[in-house]
């Protein structure tokens, strides 16, 4: 299944909105939105209505409420996400958790060049020996934390051995479901990763540096760290301790991915 981006889908339908509603013509990149769980109860924000109310002569809180209203129209996005809004004009965003946990097969199934499976876990198509340094020691704790859970979970037989996971190749059951914010949190910085690196795929206008990525491979070295401490994988219900483990192979996966080229993640394995 081919990857797309949930806050691309949001800004899309935000620019349609606007332009419905005000005849006036945005660019989805021209949609500010930003990933705002678990600060508040919302996955993603957008202030949108308050940064073209000037330029409309609108009041924002009107502007918000006319894009809540069209948005809401659209039958295809309440199976997806709704969206509020919230205080004089701000624009909040929650994603339904069957399009969440529907995601998490397809960021466990997504492929991203220089990265390929091999021997049960992600590993870098090329490492250059030469030149190469070693992760700060966060994300060495975190890297090295999610190969041994990957490989406890093999040693239990939770999980196969082959490229795709039982939670991948299963339906998605109505029963299940997110059970600690912990997961929700690591789930929306994974999310966040792959559509930066979908970003880095195509032209930028913005300089994608390394000292980025790394300011990125912490925050998410950090969001799986907490995830680690308070979301117990073994010894719990096998649906959850499934989707959990799924969430460990994406960081896993996105880890390497992310790091810069010279980073060597090789030793953890």
């Amino acid at each position: 299944m081919k990857f797309i981006s949930p806050s691309l889908n949001i800004q899309t339908e935000i620019s349609n909105s606007i332009y419905l509603a005000f005849q006036t013509s945005l660019t989805p990149s021209e949609i500010p939105i930003n990933i705002c769980y678990p600060k508040y109860d919302a996955h993603y924000t957008s202030p949108i209505a308050l940064a073209i109310s000037n330029k409309l002569s609108v009041d924002s809180l009107h502007i918000a409420e006319a894009i809540v209203k069209k948005c809401s129209q659209n039958p295809q996005i309440a199976a997806q996400w709704q969206i509020k809004v919230f205080g004089k004009g701000w624009l909040n965003i929650c994603l339904s958790e069957q399009y969440m946990l529907s995601n998490i097969k397809i960021l466990e199934d997504f492929l991203i060049e220089g990265i390929e499976y091999f021997q049960g876990f992600w590993v870098k198509s090329h490492i250059a020996m030469n030149d190469s340094k070693l992760p700060e020691p966060i994300q060495q704790y975190a890297y090295a934390r999610c190969c041994a859970l990957i490989r406890l979970a093999y040693r239990e037989n939770l999980i196969p051995y082959e490229y795709q996971s039982e939670i991948i190749n299963s339906p998605t059951t109505p029963n299940q479901r997110f059970t600690d914010p912990h997961e929700i949190s690591l789930y929306m910085q994974n999310l966040a990763i792959v559509e930066f690196l979908d970003l880095d795929n195509k032209i930028s206008l913005v300089p994608i540096t390394p000292k980025f990525r790394s300011k990125l491979s912490r925050s998410l070295a950090l969001s799986f760290l907490e995830f680690y401490d308070q979301c117990q994988i073994f010894g719990v219900n096998r649906e959850i301790a499934l989707k959990r483990l799924s969430l460990v192979r994406i960081t896993q996966k996105l880890m390497l991915a992310i790091a810069p080229s010279e980073i060597n993640y090789y030793m953890y394995l």
